[in-house]
């Protein structure tokens, strides 16, 4: 298989595991929305998302891109799926680990947006919105724990 129809058609299969996510999203299954979405992480890209979040931002591109080999649409396609973790673990109110995987999303988005011409700006204006959020809410409990 060529490398044009091995990218087309890890996003095609990635975008129809996004329309199974929103439907889970929209029916209360968060856990089976996460399950989904390390499950996908580690069959299309082979490696086990929490020992993603474990490299620094900075490792993680390199990772991605230098030692995985992975393709700017590859990428975007992981950074779609890690902003719906993030989602979801906001929407769990887990503020810590959605603020973590948020922040590696926008890593890649900036990594596309740099190095490869690669951006949505509605993708980032989302990502930012919601990251933003995580990181206020997680900032007044900390705040409210000391009063």
């Amino acid at each position: 298989m060529d490398e044009n129809t091995r990218v087309l058609k890890l996003i095609n299969e990635i975008s129809k595991v996004l329309s199974v996510l929103i439907e889970l999203k929209n029916n209360g299954r968060f856990r089976e929305a996460l399950e989904t979405i390390d499950k996908t992480i580690l069959d299309y890209f082979n490696f086990d998302s929490e020992k993603f979040f474990s490299v620094s931002e900075n490792f993680l591109t390199h990772a991605l891109n230098e030692e995985k080999g992975l393709l700017p649409e590859e990428l975007s396609s992981l950074a779609d799926l890690l902003h719906e973790k993030g989602d979801i673990l906001f929407k769990q109110n887990n503020l810590k680990a959605s603020k973590k995987v948020l922040k590696n999303t926008l890593k890649i988005y900036y990594f596309l947006n740099e190095e490869q011409d690669f951006f949505s700006f509605k993708n980032m204006w989302l990502l930012m919105r919601n990251l933003l959020k995580s990181i206020l809410k997680l900032k007044i409990e900390s705040i409210l724990i000391f009063l």
